[in-house]
């Protein structure tokens, strides 16, 4: 069994996404990769997330709540564990193989809290720093993404448009990005320019027409361009991107992909159910559908006292 439910790509689908082939990082000091090639296509049978063991959702019998503690624990030493090293860890080469949180856990019927699927998303959204969407939105969706990957563009060309439409323009759905610059020198001077996007305030505007440009070449003039495009002031960014001196952002982002697994782009997490591939809007909204019908089945909590 598994901990982390994840969606595998049917036998007959297309291979739809871009993996490390090799470990290379840049020289140093710079931690992050600079040339990669853009290899082959993941098979169908690896998936996003390290082994995974399934979510448990039915409680505990009584004659076991003594033993459920220890497990309980364990999960709250790794999700502990796991954010307050977040930072401090070193860097992992790109063909490292690093286990997803409670990766490791196995299977109890005595686990029935945290839910594995919502301890997995706190880690994320706790080290992501890019949202569009209403913050109270009931399903959260992460894009692990890489503005060079060509499956990438092409999920964010046709399949994001309808996501946007449907469910977070109504406050169904709030969206982060990480980024995973993988494929090359492009994909970091591409991911930088997003920063500084971002420091006026257009990061998912510049997100978008980023992955219209995929393959385009992403040079600084041609960033710039591209900034002037979106109303951004070209001056201000083109500086900002010159002096770029935010790399620590984009380590941690690098970090935390590796953290959750993530091999290739593009990946997502959908309420903590993986995505590894440029999967069709359907599949999205399956899952999405899903995950709010849970929602309105939960009970409301209420805050009146007896008797108030």
């Amino acid at each position: 069994m598994t901990e982390l439910e994840e969606k595998s790509p049917p036998d007959n689908s297309p291979e739809q996404i871009e993996v490390i082939e090799q470990p290379i990082l840049a020289e140093a000091p710079s931690p992050l990769p600079v040339e990669s090639q853009p290899g082959d296509i993941i098979p169908d049978e690896q998936t996003l997330l390290a082994e995974e063991p399934a979510p448990i959702s039915q409680p505990a019998s009584p004659e076991k709540k003594s033993s459920s503690l220890p497990w309980l624990l364990l999960i709250i030493g790794l999700i502990a564990g796991g954010l307050a090293g977040f930072f401090g860890r070193p860097l992992l080469l790109p063909g490292e193989t690093s286990a997803a949180p409670l990766a490791n856990v196995e299977a109890s019927d005595q686990m029935n809290v945290p839910d594995p699927h919502q301890a997995v998303m706190l880690a994320v959204i706790a080290g992501a720093r890019h949202f569009t969407g209403d913050p109270n939105a009931p399903v959260t969706l992460v894009e692990f993404g890489d503005f060079n990957c060509g499956y990438c563009s092409r999920w964010a060309a046709e399949t994001l448009p309808k996501i946007q439409e449907k469910y977070i323009n109504t406050g169904k759905v709030r969206m982060a990005y990480v980024h995973f610059p993988i494929l090359g020198p492009d994909s970091i001077t591409a991911a930088e320019g997003t920063e500084c996007a971002a420091q006026q305030d257009k990061f998912w505007e510049y997100h978008n027409i980023l992955y219209a440009h995929t393959g385009t070449g992403f040079t600084p003039e041609n960033l710039a361009t591209l900034a002037g495009e979106i109303g951004l002031d070209k001056t201000v960014f083109a500086n900002c991107l010159a002096n770029f001196a935010d790399r620590k952002t984009l380590e941690n982002d690098y970090r935390l992909a590796q953290v959750m697994g993530v091999r290739g782009t593009p990946a997502f997490l959908v309420n903590g159910v993986a995505l590894a591939g440029a999967y069709p809007y359907e599949n999205f909204e399956e899952i999405i559908e899903s995950e709010l019908s849970l929602r309105q089945q939960q009970p409301v909590e209420s805050n009146t006292e007896p008797g108030g």
